[in-house]
């Protein structure tokens, strides 16, 4: 079975940690007879997409789930769509700072996820996992990944299915930032792995609510 590719990012501008490595590091290294690929990808534009392209182009992977950081959101956020547009107040790791930036010139405005939404808020729903879907991925490099990839496997004609999940904080790190939503790590992981189930065994049958 082809595998599937998941990845995180490092933590970025005056964040200690990133959950999603931590997150990451606990995801199964199999689901049915499918490898899960991990990888850490570093918080700079256009790098962070050649660390999963040589992936994508080794593994020729079924599906392929990126994490970010969602840092102020109170529930998992099943991203809709990523825009064509780099424009960020915040350097990335390297220190480039993206103002009013195109991604890829004459791309498409925006470019959709290929990830069976409806069926995923379901079973969260059935679930009790607090997850959303969200029309915004933002304009900082968890966006410029998000298109990238997604431009990449429709250019190509790859059948694989591109997905981004931006999370909150974990409580454990949002504890010495007074304000800041978290949200617990068995949910968090939840969501993702039922994210993957969802994609790579959608026959099975859905649990209808009263």
């Amino acid at each position: 079975m082809r595998p599937v590719i998941v990845s995180a990012f490092e933590p970025f501008y005056d964040e200690k940690v990133n959950p999603t490595e931590s997150v990451l590091a606990e995801l199964p290294d199999f689901l049915y007879d499918a490898r899960i690929i991990k990888v850490t990808l570093p918080v700079v534009y256009g790098h962070a997409f050649e660390v999963l392209l040589s992936l994508i182009e080794e593994h020729d992977p079924r599906l392929i789930i990126m994490l970010g950081l969602a840092k102020g959101r109170t529930h998992v956020s099943i991203e809709r769509i990523a825009i064509n547009a780099q424009d960020a107040s915040i350097a990335d790791n390297a220190g480039t700072t993206k103002r009013f930036n195109r991604i890829v010139e004459g791309g498409p405005d925006g470019l959709f996820t290929t990830l069976p939404l409806e069926r995923i808020m379901t079973r969260l729903k059935q679930k009790h996992v607090p997850a959303i879907v969200s029309n915004t991925a933002g304009a900082y490099v968890c966006n410029d990944v998000f298109y990238r990839v997604i431009y990449h496997v429709k250019n190509q004609g790859l059948r694989t299915n591109v997905g981004f999940v931006h999370m909150p904080m974990l409580p454990e790190d949002a504890a010495a930032q007074a304000g800041v939503p978290a949200l617990d790590r068995k949910h968090t992981i939840e969501a993702v792995t039922t994210v993957i189930d969802t994609v790579m065994n959608p026959l099975v049958n859905e649990v209808r609510q009263p």
